[in-house]
C-alpha cells in the first residue's frame, strides 16, 4: 500500500523522467535513475518485512478474590512475543491490536525499533478494562513502512482472544435489607414453580397460564394456580436492571451508569448470601441458573449487557412467588417497578434499592413510597452515593434515618393437596 509520502515521491520521480528526456542532462537522467531506485527498494523492503515472522500473544492476569479474572478498573498484561525466523533484520515495526468492549474500543500498539535475524523479540501493553464483561482481543498486526515510509505492509498473526472482565465490589458481612418484616413464624412460603405441588391458590395477574389448575378452577368457578414447596429460606433471586440509560455529568462526560451501581451491589450483596450457605439466582431471560458459589455469581454478573429499554421488566418474569427477591432497579423503570408491585401482593418477600440522580430530574422517591406501601423494605440510592446505599443494604432499612418498611399485606391462605382431595 503506497502511502501519501510514497504519492508524492513517485509523482516527483514521473517528472525528473519527462524533464531528462527533455533536455537530455545526464544528471538528471542520473537524478531520475536514483528515485526511481529509491521507488522500487520502498516497495519491496515492507513486503519482506513482515513475511518469515510468527507472533504469539499470552495474556499475564492477577485476579482477586478467586475469580479467574481482572476486575474494573484493573489493568490486563499482554505479551507480545515476535520472532525473525529469517536471516533479513526488520526494522521499524509497529506491532497493534485492538481491545473491544460494550462500551467501547480502544487501540492499543508498540513500536519494534529493530528484529534481528533467527532471534526473539517481546514488547508488552497494559490496556486498562473499565468496564464489565467480555472484551475481544483482536488479531494482532504487524504492519512495516519499509524505507523512506513510501509504502507501507500490513499482516495479522494470532488468532482472537477475549477477557471477562468482573464488576467490583465491596466486602459486607450481611445483606440486612433482605431481612423480611414479615418474620419467619408464619410458616413456609409458597413458590409457583417447583416440583412437590403443595396447594393451590386464586390467580392473580402475572401468574403463568402453565401453572392454572383446571379441575380446582372448574369446581370453585374462579381461576386457581398450583402452588409449590417453597424456596429455601436462604435462596435470593437477585433482579438487576440492565435497562440502557447513558448517564452524562455535567461536564458532559460519561459516568457510571444505574445498571453499573446495580451490578456492583449485586456482587456485593452476593457474597455473605452464599457464604451463609444459601444459594443466589441471577434473574435473566433464561431464568439463570442457582448458584452455591460466589465466583459462579459473579460470572453471571459479568456477563450482563446493556440491554433495551424494558428488557429487564420481562426478567421479571422469570421470578416465582414465594422466591425471596433482591432487586435493583432505577427510579424511572415504571414497568419493572410496576412488576415488582405485583409479586408482593402475591407473597413474594422483597428488598429493593432504587437509583436516582443519572438523568435530569429522576426521583426515587415516589418510587420509594410506591415500594415500601405494598410491604417491599426499599431504599434509594443516589448517582455518587453508592457506598452509603451499600451500607444501608449490609444493615437493612432504619440505617443512616431510612424509614422501616410497612410490613407485607395479608395473602389469602392456600388450599392444601389433602384438602383439595377431600373436597
Amino acid at each position: 500500500m503506497i502511502t501519501r509520502r510514497g504519492i508524492g515521491f513517485v509523482l516527483a520521480a514521473v517528472a525528473a523522467f519527462f524533464i531528462a528526456s527533455a533536455t537530455r542532462v545526464g544528471w538528471v537522467h542520473m537524478a531520475d535513475a536514483v528515485l526511481w531506485g529509491v521507488v522500487i527498494l520502498s516497495a519491496v523492503t515492507p513486503w519482506l518485512s513482515v513475511y518469515g515472522l510468527s507472533v504469539s500473544r499470552e495474556k499475564s492476569i492477577s485476579s482477586r478474590g478467586n475469580l479467574g479474572g481482572p476486575v474494573e478498573g484493573d489493568s490486563v498484561d499482554i505479551d507480545l512475543k515476535i520472532q525473525n525466523k529469517w536471516w533479513i533484520p526488520r526494522f521499524l515495526l509497529s506491532v497493534q491490536y485492538s481491545i473491544e468492549s460494550q462500551r467501547g474500543k480502544a487501540d492499543e500498539s508498540l513500536v519494534l525499533v529493530g528484529v534481528g535475524p533467527h532471534s526473539l523479540t517481546e514488547g508488552s501493553t497494559a490496556p486498562k478494562v473499565s468496564t464489565r464483561g467480555i472484551h475481544e482481543l483482536s488479531e494482532v498486526t504487524i504492519e512495516s513502512m519499509g524505507l523512506f515510509g513510501l509504502f507501507k505492509r500490513r499482516r495479522k498473526f494470532t488468532s482472537t482472544d477475549s477477557v471477562l472482565v468482573f464488576p467490583s465490589w465491596t466486602h459486607i458481612s450481611q445483606v440486612g435489607l433482605l431481612e423480611s418484616s414479615r418474620g419467619v413464624a408464619e410458616g413456609a412460603s409458597k413458590s409457583r414453580s417447583g416440583i412437590e405441588v403443595a396447594g393451590t391458590r386464586r390467580y392473580v395477574a402475572g401468574d403463568a397460564y402453565r401453572n392454572i389448575h383446571w379441575r380446582n378452577s372448574a369446581r370453585t368457578g374462579r381461576l386457581a394456580v398450583k402452588e409449590f414447596d417453597s424456596w429455601s429460606e436462604r435462596s435470593v433471586a437477585i433482579l438487576v436492571d440492565a435497562d440502557d440509560i447513558p448517564a452524562k455529568s455535567d461536564a458532559g462526560s460519561e459516568k457510571d451508569r444505574p445498571s453499573d451501581y446495580a451490578v456492583r451491589m449485586a456482587a456485593s450483596a452476593a457474597a455473605p448470601l452464599v457464604e451463609a450457605g444459601g444459594t443466589v439466582r441471577i434473574v435473566t431471560a433464561e431464568g439463570g441458573q442457582m448458584r452455591t458459589t460466589w465466583s459462579d455469581v459473579m460470572v453471571d454478573l459479568a456477563q450482563i449487557k446493556d440491554q433495551p429499554t424494558g428488557t429487564s421488566s420481562r426478567w421479571a418474569d422469570e421470578i416465582s412467588v414465594g422466591e425471596r427477591v433482591l432487586a435493583f432497579v432505577h427510579s424511572s423503570n415504571s414497568q419493572l417497578l410496576t412488576s415488582l408491585t405485583a409479586m408482593a401482593r402475591s407473597g413474594s418477600e422483597i428488598a429493593a434499592v432504587v437509583f436516582e440522580g443519572f438523568m435530569p430530574g429522576d426521583d426515587a422517591g415516589f418510587a420509594v413510597n410506591s415500594l415500601t406501601a405494598v410491604g417491599i423494605n426499599a431504599i434509594s440510592c443516589r448517582s455518587g452515593e453508592m457506598s452509603k446505599a451499600i451500607q444501608i443494604m449490609e444493615f437493612g432499612v432504619g440505617a443512616g434515618g431510612v424509614t422501616t418498611a410497612a410490613p407485607v399485606p395479608s395473602v389469602e391462605p392456600a388450599t392444601t393437596e389433602s384438602e383439595e382431595m377431600a373436597a
